[in-house]
């Protein structure tokens, strides 16, 4: 059986490494790797970890480009790869436009899509932008959708995906934290402190300014707090973080960090704020609470278990619930004393288990009918 399997940005592979590692050992199956090369340096330095090699770069970006550029020059260079290899499923992760492109390219040719992390919704097209028109894309037609939770599992039968397309496996990144979690060391001992990540559209301008002034607040209540902030490339996150907070002793500002140095940083923090999707999932494996950056999240089971809190960008919302956590020893332990949503780290096993039992279903059939 050929499968061949899609990424280009850093929260698809951090997703798809335990997957992959696990499908090279299976004996059944013969893995295709692409890489789009949507985020060519974060993703080359975790293949290199990991010891993944793609068959296929593409090398599709290019500098100020918009979204639709990206997806005619995915399009334009996939579409070749998919008609030599020739797969029997591809398997596409999330919610990019590396997920929206190689999924439609292969409907367009009647190949089958396998969408790993499927119903996730926040019920908003514009937040997230555009991630939540993606993920609806995809999931009219997968055949198969992996969804991590019994709620994301819902929202798909609610929109009318049949039953017999619906999995719950848990969520890879589960799988992706044990492997890495033994390996990261403890930062700043006995220090409070607070990691922040942000960078998506919908927060560029007021909404990063209200960040940092919320910062300032909470510099000036708990002095002794240490606030960390690898702060995005991006000029319209960069150049307002770096005027409103370099001059200020509690606040360190990071260049972007890699893989580990992030997940280092998590496991460390007292408390993160974030607007960050991947990074809401991986704070329940860390035990960490996290205050969400955004006025939706398309992941509610990190709110109902109590490790998030929907905060959106407004200050006094943002100070209330840091006061909160940093002042109440008993709110902060009940808040990290729940269930992680996301399983117990074997979603990557369930998932090549489905397919390869619903493929030998699917084969015996076309010889009974044949």
């Amino acid at each position: 059986m050929k499968l061949l399997i899609v990424y280009g940005t850093r929260p698809e592979i951090i997703k798809l490494i335990p997957l992959i590692l696990e499908l090279h050992k299976n004996q059944q199956i013969d893995l295709v790797v692409v890489n789009t090369g949507q985020h060519k340096e974060m993703v080359d330095g975790l293949e290199a970890s990991f010891k993944i090699e793609a068959n296929y770069r593409l090398e599709i970006m290019q500098e100020n480009q918009t979204l639709t550029g990206i997806m005619v020059r995915i399009a334009q260079t996939f579409e070749p790869i998919l008609l030599k290899e020739k797969p029997d499923l591809v398997l596409i992760q999330g919610d990019t436009s590396t997920v929206a492109t190689v999924g439609l390219v292969c409907f367009y040719n009647k190949i089958r899509i396998a969408h790993i992390e499927a119903g996730l919704r926040s019920f908003d097209l514009n937040e997230p932008f555009p991630e939540e028109f993606n993920r609806r894309l995809i999931s009219m037609i997968a055949d198969y959708n992996f969804a991590p939770t019994i709620n994301s599992s819902e929202n798909l039968a609610a929109e009318g995906i049949h039953k017999d397309k619906i999995y719950v496996t848990g969520n890879t990144i589960v799988d992706m934290v044990n492997l890495v979690d033994r390996r990261l060391k403890l930062l700043n001992h006995n220090e409070i402190t607070i990691l922040v990540t942000a960078h998506r559209r919908e927060n560029h301008g007021a909404g990063i300014k209200n960040i940092c002034k919320a910062i300032k607040r909470v510099i000036s209540e708990f002095p002794d707090v240490k606030f960390i902030w690898p702060v995005h490339p991006n000029p319209n996150v960069k150049n307002m973080v770096f005027a409103e907070l370099s001059n200020l002793r509690n606040v360190s500002l990071l260049p972007p960090q890699d893989y580990w140095q992030l997940s280092a940083l998590i496991k460390s923090a007292t408390l993160v704020w974030s607007d960050s999707g991947g990074i809401q999932e991986e704070c329940p494996s860390y035990k960490k609470p996290i205050l969400i950056l955004r006025n939706v999240t398309e992941r509610p089971e990190v709110v109902s278990s109590g490790f998030g809190t929907l905060v959106g960008t407004e200050v006094e919302n943002i100070i209330f619930y840091t006061r909160q956590l940093l002042d109440n020893t008993m709110e902060y332990k009940r808040r990290i004393a729940g269930m992680n949503p996301f399983g117990n780290g074997d979603a990557s096993k369930k998932i090549i288990e489905a397919i390869l039992i619903n493929e030998q279903v699917r084969n015996e059939s076309t010889i009974y009918s044949k």
